[in-house]
């Protein structure tokens, strides 16, 4: 059975129940958007583009809706986070700006109503830095100006208010997304009712004891499947973590064997050729001696001819062989 007084807005039928309801919506809508002129009427469509996995669909919950002027809005919650989520949302969005010339009249001149993204995300958004609120809107580089107001992106991220109290909310989107962040722990009244009176209606439709015995099973079989798919992504996220860090050792240890290789033959090189030098300037200095002491002795054998000794004599005065002696005479 269900526990705690209030649904949680974060699983698909909580998420419907809440924002499918149309005073709920406007109010959200007008808060968020701050309008020129108010909302007064909400329509509901039809999903006619459905092409989510059967693993998605315990994660994506989403709604369209349209209003009096014409503005479509796509209101997503989105619990699981993706590697190409910004590229998905301009995708997603296209798909109803296409729609328009589908439908439009024969003489359509490609004047587009305006199309909304607004995204809950149960997660920080990859690539970017941790925000809040997050609006997205063509711009002109150079000058800020904008380029269209009919495309505009709305990122709430929720992670946030989690760690957040009731006197940190300071505006009127941080009522909403603490509100829907923590409703499910709550066990009095719902906060910030003075500044927004739609909670009040939102703590009706939110609170178990209002609800039927198959409204409430079909509550207990969404929570299930959203626990069940928050289990499988922490996993997915501890597998994923385990092996970005085995990644990482392995490179580490790639990267210092090859660095100490590297290191190695560098300080190899450095003392081969050091130690080159000194042995070679070592034998230079050992030849240059004993070819100094073959020049004398060769000088003291011809001085000792010049006065007429024998060359048996020379030989045993200046050690030299009897032959080299004998090449002297020549």
């Amino acid at each position: 059975m269900a526990q705690g007084r209030y649904i949680n807005i974060l699983t698909d039928f909580g998420f419907k129940r809440v924002f499918g309801d149309k005073e709920i919506l406007t109010a959200f809508l007008t808060d968020l958007l701050q309008p020129q002129s108010p909302i007064t009427d909400i329509t509901f469509l039809d999903k006619e583009f459905d092409g989510y996995s059967e693993y998605d669909r315990g994660v994506i919950y989403d709604l369209l809706c349209q209003t009096e002027d014409g503005g479509s809005f796509i209101v997503e919650m989105q619990n699981k986070s993706q590697p190409y989520f910004s590229d998905r949302i301009l995708y997603y969005l296209s798909r109803y700006f296409s729609r328009q010339g589908e439908k439009g009249e024969p003489k359509w001149d490609f004047e587009l109503k305006p199309v909304y993204g607004i995204f809950f995300l149960n997660f920080h958004l990859r690539g970017f830095e941790k925000h809040t609120v997050r609006t997205v809107q063509l711009k002109v580089n150079e000058t800020g100006e904008i380029f269209s107001d009919k495309l505009k992106i709305f990122t709430l991220e929720l992670p946030a208010y989690r760690r957040m109290k009731e006197e940190d909310c300071k505006t009127r989107v941080d009522y909403w997304l603490y509100n829907i962040t923590n409703l499910e722990t709550m066990t009095t009244s719902i906060p910030f009712q003075q500044q927004q009176p739609a909670f009040g209606r939102v703590a009706n439709i939110a609170e178990l004891v209002r609800m039927t015995p198959e409204e409430l099973n079909k509550y207990n079989i969404s929570i299930d499947s959203y626990r069940t798919h928050l289990a499988i992504m922490k996993n997915e996220r501890a597998e994923g973590i385990a092996e970005g860090v085995q990644i990482g050792l392995a490179e580490g240890m790639q990267k210092g064997m090859a660095e100490g290789m590297q290191k190695g033959m560098a300080e190899g090189l450095q003392k081969g050729m050091a130690e080159g030098i000194q042995k070679g300037r070592a034998e230079g200095r050992a030849e240059g001696l004993a070819e100094g002491m073959l020049k004398e002795k060769i000088e003291s054998a011809k001085q000792m001819m010049a006065i007429g000794m024998t060359d048996e004599q020379i030989c045993m005065v200046t050690k030299l062989s009897i032959s080299e002696v004998s090449a002297l005479r020549q």
